[in-house]
């Protein structure tokens, strides 16, 4: 048990821990030495570039690239690949633009940008940085981005490029999340109270199986979490509760952790298969534009779920459309579906849902489900 005098360290390290969480990096020393030259050889030369950097989303580019921005005192232009493609004014405003002295830009997703119609973008800020003094990142997942390009992109693609695909051992794991909490240059560092704390928690005991699953973001997330819990919330300082507290926490990172599915779970008979019929209305359907997710009707739903009940279990049957519509209105309240809320929509049959659960999730949860047989096999065999 903690007294009060140490308590009140360890709140006031644990915010200025957060507080300095968005800065950390770690593990991608190489790959920030490789972007510092860059940005230094641009600075010094005045000659635009392009850069390609690689890797898995939430793998560190754009930390990498912020932090070197702050040790050189540069704004750092982000461009979302995804709103552009869906904004031709914006496309244009970028075409007009003129050279202002040094301008450095990070192209956030650019694999959204390969499809034929929106490569166009890709030649503009290729063509700025060859007149321009413009430093462009396109920061892309695909490692076979330029094989999907056209020929007229491939060209102008540079061949500069910045891999963020890093492994790290179990060992490197807990030096990460040791960092995250007791930041290096902090503070925090010269606080023996916290840091016996922190070292108290033996993380390396249950981190294992965080480092099978995930990788450093997550790892993150989950620093956050117990910064924010022990800064901010935390009231019960023995060791047996703070244990659970950070179980708790760790189970809810884990892959097979699924808040939504777990509500889901606890659903009538009734509710489960409104949400399936959703879920099975947008199998393969294509959304109504780049920035929008499938969605289908109450109307749809409606009549999807008296097909599923008259095959498969009449005693389901409702005599009212108004029966399933208060099923999809409770499941949205819940949080496991979404509807569209816009006041132009005045007759409810109308009205747009579509689902909050990742499809991979749902194929996974459906034998989880108490479901009659047949309606179970039924959504099985959709799954497969």
């Amino acid at each position: 048990m903690l007294t009060e005098t140490e308590q009140r360290s360890v709140k006031k390290n644990a915010r200025r821990a957060l507080d300095l969480l968005d800065d950390q990096v770690f593990g991608l020393g190489e790959q920030e030495r490789q972007i510092e030259n860059i940005v230094y050889d641009f600075l010094q030369s005045k000659d635009g570039k392009c850069c390609l950097l690689e890797g898995e989303r939430n793998c560190g580019r754009e930390s990498t690239v912020r932090k070197v921005m702050e040790k050189y005192k540069k704004e750092l232009r982000v461009i979302n690949a995804g709103f552009v493609a869906a904004d031709p004014n914006y496309q244009q405003e970028l075409a007009r633009e003129e050279d202002s002295g040094y301008s450095i830009f990070l192209v956030r997703d650019a694999d959204k940008l390969i499809t034929p119609q929106q490569q166009k973008i890709l030649y503009t800020m290729v063509d700025k940085a060859t007149h321009f003094s413009w430093l462009v990142f396109f920061s892309i997942s695909r490692h076979d981005f330029a094989q999907n390009l056209q020929k007229q992109a491939t060209s102008r693609i540079p061949k500069v490029q910045v891999s963020f695909d890093t492994t790290h051992n179990y060992d490197e794991y807990c030096s990460a999340m040791t960092q995250f909490l007791i930041p290096k240059g902090s503070k925090c560092e010269d606080d023996k109270c916290y840091k016996k704390f922190i070292t108290s928690l033996n993380f390396e005991k249950w981190l294992r199986p965080v480092f099978q699953t995930s990788r450093f973001v997550v790892l993150k997330q989950l620093a956050a979490q117990i910064l924010i819990l022990f800064g901010y919330y935390c009231e019960e300082w023995e060791s047996s509760e703070i244990n659970k507290m950070i179980s708790a926490i760790v189970a809810r990172s884990l892959p097979s952790y699924n808040e939504k599915v777990i509500i889901l779970k606890d659903q009538t008979l009734r509710s489960q298969c409104v949400f399936l019929c959703v879920w099975k209305l947008l199998q393969n359907k294509e959304s109504d534009g780049p920035l929008s997710v499938p969605k289908t009707s109450y109307r749809n739903v409606f009549l999807e779920f008296k097909k599923l009940v008259n095959s498969y279990y009449p005693p389901l049957n409702v005599s009212s459309d108004i029966f399933v519509f208060r099923e999809l209105d409770h499941l949205v309240k819940m949080g496991v579906l979404k509807a569209d809320e816009s006041t132009n929509v005045t007759n409810t049959s109308f009205k747009k849902v579509w689902t909050q659960i990742n499809d991979t999730v749902v194929k996974d949860t459906i034998p989880q489900l108490q479901l009659p047989s047949r309606i179970s096999d039924f959504f099985e065999s959709i799954s497969k």
